[in-house]
């Protein structure tokens, strides 16, 4: 199993499109920590403490990057005929998706860290500059909260790629379902979208919204967390027993 571990990191180290995808995560969070900045000198409605969180609570953002990563990891083998001889290799096919959960695990870890890092240097510098606290007894638990985010949706990715064999329409699923469809039911439905992995993985990472309210940090992980791991027992299920011609 670690061999088949150390296969799949090399595949995504080898690809120009993680090193891409992931050179975009860190700017992409602090673009939104940067917007949030500047919504609080617009606006109030929520406590300052809130405030100061929200602009951490942008690391989870990166999440965009590992579901993308997560999702071409698996659906390409499909799309390029790959998966074929890995399976040949390796005819044990929970082993091969088990590797692919881990490997895509770790490097959404990774790219998770790295944006937290990134977003808590960020929220110091805007925050301070703005004139506003650049701190609150919550910014941790955030940024924790927001880089385990981040790590799951690359098991979800993974998870997607198995069950949408079609590169193409499991990239369309994944960004239609979780960057619009699913975040605007939180946004503008709160009660209905706390309880849909959007909103669980928001409440992980301790995000607030202006209405409504979203579950408590602990209970959006254990639900965010559920809600993987049906997607991916469903994913390992459907892999063991379809044809893969």
């Amino acid at each position: 199993m670690n061999g088949l571990i150390r296969a799949e990191l090399l595949k995504a180290r080898a690809s120009r499109t993680t090193w891409i995808l992931a050179a975009l995560a860190p700017p992409l969070c602090v673009a939104w920590a940067g917007l949030m900045v500047f919504l609080m000198s617009l606006e109030g409605g929520m406590p300052l403490d809130a405030q100061i969180e929200n602009v951490y609570s942008m690391a989870q953002q990166a999440y965009v990057v590992t579901l993308l990563l997560g999702v071409l990891g698996m659906a390409g083998e499909n799309r390029h005929q790959t998966i074929t001889w890995q399976f040949l290799v390796t005819p044990g096919r929970s082993r091969v998706v088990t590797a692919k959960l881990a490997a895509y695990g770790i490097v959404g870890l990774l790219i998770a860290t790295v944006s937290a890092l990134v977003t808590l240097v960020a929220g110091l510098v805007t925050l301070t500059l703005a004139g506003h606290p650049a701190w609150s007894p919550g910014v941790p638990a955030v940024l924790l909260g927001s880089a385990l985010g981040v790590a799951l949706y690359g098991l979800l990715g993974v998870a997607l790629g198995a069950l949408i064999r079609n590169q193409v329409a499991a990239v369309a699923v994944a960004l239609v379902w979780f960057m619009y469809a699913d975040y605007l039911l939180v946004s503008f439905l709160p009660e209905l979208g706390r309880w849909l992995p959007t909103g669980a993985a928001r409440a992980l990472s301790g995000m607030p919204l202006r209405t409504g309210e979203l579950l408590p940090a602990w209970a959006g992980g254990m639900l965010f967390a559920g809600y993987v791991a049906v997607i991916v027992l469903a994913a390992r299920a459907l892999t063991l027993r379809r044809d893969i011609t």
